[in-house]
């Protein structure tokens, strides 16, 4: 079975749009929140919870199973997903 992956995004990043096009380019089901998007309590608990993986809170933050990769590294993205 793969990885569940999730990413924490903003609307607003480059790199977050090119992460999500990347997995979708390659039909790779992820969840993904824009955090900038949220509001009060939910932004904070999300917030939060991406500095439990991330503590520069830097976008995108991708979660692929029990790997982190910060920032849109492709190299990185497919040695995790082995494609």
């Amino acid at each position: 079975m793969a990885a569940k992956i999730k990413i924490y995004t903003l609307s607003t990043c480059s790199h977050c749009k090119a992460t999500k096009k990347f997995l979708n380019d390659n039909s790779i089901t992820f969840e993904s929140v824009d955090v900038d998007l949220l509001q009060g309590e939910e932004r904070q608990k999300m917030l939060e919870e991406v500095m439990q993986f991330n503590p520069d809170r830097s976008f995108p933050t991708i979660i692929i199973g029990d790997k982190v990769i910060i920032g849109f590294k492709e190299n990185a993205i497919k040695e995790v997903l082995g494609i």
